[in-house]
């Protein structure tokens, strides 16, 4: 849970493709769980040091590094010390997005791949990336938002992306679990137990939840849980009230649905739902 020195700000501007969500924060005690996101995560760090884990690796992110974190990568984040903290802000632009743009600046074909280094090191993308979230975060003209986000990002991608034969993932998850997070998917709304999941793929509960958090990184719980928060924040960016989305997406109640976005996010429902736009 965020606490009262941490400053995190997030919010989804529907100017941008995808409706895409920015974030600016100043972290110390705050600690994000494991999670993944369906988007790329595009970020800048400006001060303090974050450690982190992303899939197998560990690192820490210091002023001047960039961080491109593709979609589906489990991930935590803290500060390597808590006096001390971290500034960063992010991006989450989606795959097709990240395409598009990539499209229009790298010549060749093939898939966009970013390598297999998380961290660069840059400090003027650093800047570049600071300075259009903070005018994402202040200009009330959504077109100079979206020139200031498709340069920013445009500049990374020009910097660090290139177009190869291969695919960005190199393996793809076992049928079983692809079926569990397909069902989980179509009936996130409702009170789910294990047992149905696990019916629905057709294996036995433990060895659900053993291979699913082997594979995913993720214990199929957590992995619910992402889903309903992506759809709560998509409810909460249209004007739909936290009661009430808390209802749509299958958290028992309002109170389960703030404690869990605060969790993810750093923010509330309320925080996230006013300052989109």
């Amino acid at each position: 849970m965020a606490n009262t020195r941490d400053r995190l700000r997030l919010w989804r501007d529907s100017s941008l493709p995808g409706g895409m969500d920015v974030l600016r924060a100043s972290c110390f005690d705050y600690r994000y769980p494991a999670h993944s996101h369906d988007e790329f995560v595009i970020a800048a760090f400006v001060r303090g040091a974050q450690r982190h884990r992303i899939a197998r690796y560990q690192g820490v992110a210091e002023p001047g590094t960039v961080m491109i974190i593709p979609p589906g990568e489990v991930h935590t984040g803290e500060a390597v010390e808590c006096d001390l903290g971290w500034d960063y802000c992010a991006f989450y632009p989606t795959a097709p997005f990240i395409d598009m743009l990539a499209a229009d600046i790298l010549p060749g074909a093939g898939n966009l791949d970013f390598g297999r280094d998380l961290l660069r090191q840059n400090t003027d993308l650093t800047n570049g990336l600071l300075q259009a979230s903070l005018l994402a975060s202040q200009s009330q003209d959504p077109l100079e938002r979206q020139c200031a986000v498709y340069e920013a990002l445009g500049h990374v991608i020009a910097r660090y992306g290139e177009r190869t034969g291969r695919s960005v993932k190199t393996a793809s998850l076992p049928a079983d679990i692809q079926k569990a997070q397909a069902f989980l998917a179509d009936e996130f709304h409702g009170h789910l137990s294990i047992d149905q999941v696990a019916s629905a793929v057709g294996i036995s509960q433990y060895h659900l939840m053993r291979s699913f958090r082997a594979m995913t990184g993720l214990s199929v719980h957590q992995f619910l849980t992402q889903i309903r928060l992506g759809h709560a924040k998509t409810l909460l960016a249209q004007g739909v009230s936290a009661a009430q989305t808390a209802t749509s997406v299958g958290f028992y109640d309002q109170s389960h649905l703030i404690n869990q976005f605060r969790r993810h996010f750093g923010v509330t429902p309320k925080q996230y739902a006013t300052a989109s736009h």
